[in-house]
This record gives C-alpha cells, sequence and structure tokens, in this order.
C-alpha cells in the first residue's frame, strides 16, 4: 500500500466572478488540502463535489450574489469547471 504525502491534496479553487456582458474576472481564491476530488468515481462526482465546496465558501465570504465560474486545480492540472449562479438569499 503507497501512503500519499498530504501536499499532494493541495488544490486551488478559483471563483471567477462574470460579469453582464460575459466577461470573468477573479473575485477569490482558495487554497485548500483535500482529497474530496477523487473519493469517487460516478462521471459527476467532481461537479457535484465542486458545487458543495463552492456554497460553503461563497457563504463563508458572505459574496454577493451573481454567477461564477469556479475552477479547482491541483498543480498546473485542472481539476473540474462548474458554473454555479449564486443566490444567498435564497440558500
Amino acid at each position: 500500500m503507497r501512503t500519499v504525502p498530504v501536499m499532494e491534496y493541495v488544490h486551488s479553487i478559483r471563483y471567477h466572478r462574470r460579469s453582464q456582458n460575459g466577461r470573468l474576472t477573479l473575485a477569490y481564491t482558495e487554497i485548500v488540502t483535500d482529497h474530496g476530488w477523487y473519493i469517487r468515481k460516478e462521471d459527476d462526482w467532481k461537479s457535484r463535489y465542486t458545487t458543495a465546496c463552492a456554497t460553503e465558501y461563497l457563504t463563508r465570504v458572505a459574496a454577493e450574489a451573481g454567477t461564477f465560474a469556479v475552477s479547482v486545480w491541483r498543480g498546473e492540472t485542472r481539476v473540474c469547471t462548474v458554473g454555479l449562479d449564486w443566490n444567498p438569499s435564497k440558500r
């Protein structure tokens, strides 16, 4: 059995806010040590997990409503990108 060093699970989650004209602007960056993206094999698991992480983070930082492109990176490799219509008053 191989032991995986914790540092192998460091991810950067980048939250880009989409403006009305479609332009993306980096609003937040979160660094996490998390292996959750790899614990299930279903096709949509990474998207669902990213959405759950983003919902928790945007709540924590009291982000204003808007549309976000949320990208997860592990080093130079993009793991997943999801679109999220964020409306905290409906949560």
